[in-house]
């Protein structure tokens, strides 16, 4: 059950974050940046990464 919840807080922060990134607001970008770092990245950095390879 634990690990329903945080897997679920995590989806919610990466989401929150894509949001952020959207944004002009550079500290809503530098919250973004934090918040993946906890997370380990948003899928669409993980997407681009792969791309560059």
């Amino acid at each position: 059950m634990a690990e329903n919840f945080l897997n679920k807080a995590k989806d919610t922060a990466k989401t929150v974050s894509e949001k952020l990134k959207g944004s002009d607001n550079e500290k809503a970008k530098q919250a973004s940046e934090q918040i993946d770092k906890f997370t380990g990245g948003s899928d669409n950095d993980k997407n681009d990464k792969k791309d560059e390879k």
